[in-house]
């Protein structure tokens, strides 16, 4: 028993492609065995070949190297070939087995037939008919092979189909409309909440499982598509399952026609969209609450800056009327204590005046403060280092004999109102100014940094800094928590009230971080685009 490898021929080949195909040839004779192989390694190049001088040789071969094909004499000693074919038969039905015989006995073949053996050469071998068997031979598996791969690449296709029908929760369905019967996916019959029994799908076993509200609107839909010949666009209907529990579909289908452009089919799909549905519906009563909210907090605003608006009109005009005459009464006072022999009677006359013109400059300081909360915005491209150059230049020119080291970083292009984030730099580099003076080495840097994804702009210096247990004063107006001989200035306590003010109106926010003696940072934020105009509309009313 000895394998022979494949070699090129001598002549022509077989047509067939026999690679990955054995071949076993059982002969107990040498010489017509040895012949044989050579000529099979010439037609069949690609095709492996074993070669047994008998049966029991030929099936120990056939167990160790399984081979497609099965060439076998039929008289030989030992084990003949039919007994070989019969055991052969045993471990592999589908084997596929040649006699090469010298009988042409019918009974003899036909128990040849009765075990398997469908294809026979007859003795003396002709060439031409032992390469015909065996090339009809390959074809049959080789065709077998062909189906056997299309029906792996098609049920791997239906099982990825359904696994993505079921992860997409999309069923489909195809409607023969000259059978009446209907084909379902595994799918729908989830979705529908039944089990894909014979018999089930079916068109009408479908419109049943629709809510009977939504029945009509549906059958009519498709019944109008088939008859119009065109296309279902989305319906959305619900389905009624035998546990009672209800899905909602969004039920889609095109009708197939035929040669004569006549309907011969509808073909659909479900999709289940109950949870799409269910969140719809809770963004929808989401939605609603906040708008009431809104409703709530905009009324709460506008009754707000009505009361807001109220009293900077007292503040505005009614104080300022009395303040006028006490202002007029105590320069009065003065001109009549100028004889005045008591030293204290001009004392309190001054400093009555100055408190007149405290409370004053307070009522200007609270219009600017209400005035930066509700005026109406002008929205620009700007650059913040240009405005900020501008007011440190302003304040050398006020104070040539003050050396302070500023950092500008070089371009900080923002959008906003001009005015408005002028007087907030104003506030911010003045305070730096004024709250390092008393530094020899007073340094100013204005600069910007990022923070979660957005441009974060800061003012820091080495200034007098702050405690930050009192950092919450910081902001709201008439507070301060330097007192004021302090340093020196006359301010009214709102500057960084108006820059927090200023800050909100551009859609950012404002905070600071502080160290006694060591300085304080101001960082703010501002929106990429604030909106323009006013809170209020022309009338006072809140938009």
């Amino acid at each position: 028993m000895a394998q022979r490898s494949a070699r090129e021929p001598e002549g022509g080949a077989s047509p067939y492609d026999a690679s990955g195909i054995a071949l076993l040839y059982v002969e107990d004779e040498s010489d017509a065995r040895g012949m044989v192989s050579r000529m099979l390694a010439m037609n069949y190049p690609t095709l492996t070949l074993y070669a047994a001088e008998n049966g029991v040789a030929g099936l120990a071969t056939y167990r160790e190297h399984r081979p497609e094909i099965v060439v076998t004499d039929i008289n030989m000693p030992v084990m003949d070939g039919i007994r070989m074919s019969r055991e052969i038969k045993a471990i592999a039905p589908e084997a596929l087995i040649i006699a090469v015989t010298a009988h042409s006995d019918t009974s003899y073949l036909l128990n040849a037939i009765d075990i398997g053996i469908h294809r026979y050469v007859l003795k003396p071998i002709n060439y031409d008919e032992l390469f015909r068997a065996i090339d009809q031979t390959l074809e049959q598996i080789l065709l077998k092979r062909l189906v056997g791969e299309q029906n792996l690449r098609l049920s791997d296709s239906e099982h990825q189909l359904a696994d993505a029908q079921r992860i997409a929760h999309l069923g489909s369905w195809q409607w023969d409309l000259a059978r009446g019967t209907m084909r379902w996916s595994e799918e729908l019959f989830r979705i529908c909440g039944l089990d894909p029994e014979p018999g089930s799908a079916r068109y009408q076993a479908f419109l049943e499982r629709i809510h009977p509200d939504d029945r009509p609107v549906l059958g009519k839909a498709i019944r109008d598509a088939v008859r119009s010949r065109a296309p279902l666009a989305a319906h959305f209907c619900r389905i009624v399952r035998p546990d009672g529990s209800i899905r909602t579909l969004r039920v889609e289908a095109e009708v197939v026609l035929d040669g004569a452009a006549e309907p011969v089919s509808v073909t659909g799909t479900c999709l289940d969209v109950t949870e799409l549905k269910r969140a719809e519906e809770k963004v929808r009563s989401l939605t609603d609450d906040l708008e009431r909210r809104v409703i709530q907090r905009t009324s709460l605003l506008q009754a707000t800056l009505k009361e807001l608006d109220s009293f900077s009109y007292v503040v505005s005009h009614d104080l300022r009327a009395p303040l006028a005459r006490l202002e007029g009464f105590c320069r009065a006072l003065l001109e009549d204590c100028g004889d005045c022999g008591d030293p204290n009677c001009r004392n309190y006359a001054e400093r009555a005046e100055r408190v007149v013109r405290q409370i004053k400059s307070i009522i200007d300081a609270f219009n600017d403060l209400s005035h930066y909360a509700r005026c109406k915005m002008v929205i620009e491209e700007l650059d913040l280092s240009v405005l900020a150059r501008g007011i440190i230049e302003g304040f050398r020119v006020s104070e040539p004999g003050r050396k302070v080291a500023v950092s500008i970083a070089d371009r900080l292009p923002v959008r906003g109102d001009r005015r408005m984030l002028q007087t907030a730099l104003e506030h911010l580099l003045g305070n730096a100014w004024k709250f390092t003076s008393k530094k020899p080495d007073a340094s100013i840097q204005l600069g910007c940094s990022e923070h979660e994804g957005a441009p974060l702009y800061f003012v820091r210096d080495n200034g007098a800094g702050f405690n930050m247990k009192y950092v919450a004063k910081l902001f709201k107006p008439f507070q301060t928590i330097h007192s004021p001989g302090e340093f020196s200035w006359s301010g009214t306590a709102i500057g960084l009230a108006t820059v927090h003010s200023v800050i909100l109106r551009h859609g950012g926010v404002v905070w600071a971080e502080g160290e006694v003696d060591k300085g304080a940072t101001f960082y703010f934020t501002l929106e990429k685009n604030p909106e323009a105009g006013s809170y209020l509309r022309g009338n006072g009313q809140v938009p």
